[in-house]
């Protein structure tokens, strides 16, 4: 709780508007491409160039809807077939596993799906967390007197040396990894009606993304397959949050 207290906040989106994105800065490309490295490390490219094909269009005409085309962006199809997951992460990334095409009935549905994940990069949940100088100040007090305490625990058989495990430990403890990241009801919101208003101003369908998250809240079989997905929020309160956002949306002129 101290921590989180400790963190710096970010303002929320606000709500009918896309937001602005800067470029990313060299920083933040050479963080995405770590992750990338690491997840080449477990998932191959998906040699299905169709797939591939198709994803890369859809995913343009979203960022071009968006007024971000002419940022530079990195997306990847990865070749996981049981793998129904799409990740956004910070320095404009964007992993795709191959099973989210076994789970789309269409390119509206696959374009509801990678539009979430832009908003999230849009209004910046993707950002790595960022800590005040007053929870680094904690971090290095709590660590000085771990490390302390085990030492006399253990009558000096145990010690810790280093500096900034403690704060490595919270990032893993409190799922900040982008990875495996799961945001709150709030983000997922602002996300949701982002993702609705890049692709009610596309040639997609809105309710396209609404009719995936009733078929999967309609199908118990299907919750724990696209757990991933879902974020830790359950398909019924997606499909009821979208059902609130869509009615909201602008009328076509």
């Amino acid at each position: 709780f101290t921590v989180n207290a400790c963190t710096v906040k970010r303002f929320p989106v606000q709500t009918g508007k896309i937001p602005k994105l800067a470029a990313p800065s060299p920083g933040a490309e050479k963080f995405g491409k770590n992750l990338y490295q690491e997840l080449f490390v477990e998932y191959d490219l998906d040699s299905d160039s169709q797939k591939q094909d198709r994803l890369v269009e859809v995913f343009n005409q979203l960022t071009k809807t968006a007024q971000v085309d002419r940022l530079p962006w990195h997306i990847y199809l990865l070749n996981g077939p049981e793998i129904v997951d799409i990740r956004a992460v910070h320095g404009n990334y964007m992993f795709v596993w191959s099973g989210v095409f076994n789970a789309v009935k269409n390119d509206d549905e696959l374009a509801g799906l990678l539009a979430c994940e832009l908003a999230h990069t849009l209004a910046h949940h993707t950002d790595p967390v960022e800590f005040t100088i007053a929870s680094d100040v904690l971090f290095t007090v709590a660590e000085l007197a771990t490390s302390l305490g085990l030492m006399v625990a253990s009558q000096g058989a145990i010690a810790i040396s280093g500096h900034g495990w403690m704060k490595w430990a919270y990032v893993e403890v409190a799922d900040l990894d982008p990875l495996d990241l799961e945001y709150n009801e709030e983000y997922e919101r602002e996300a949701a009606d982002i993702a609705l208003l890049i692709i009610s101003g596309s040639q997609y369908s809105p309710q396209a993304l609404l009719n995936f998250w009733d078929r999967v809240a309609a199908d118990d079989s299907l919750h724990s397959k696209y757990e991933r997905l879902s974020r830790g929020l359950s398909p019924q309160e997606r499909v009821a949050m979208l059902e609130k956002l869509i009615l909201m949306l602008p009328e076509e002129k």
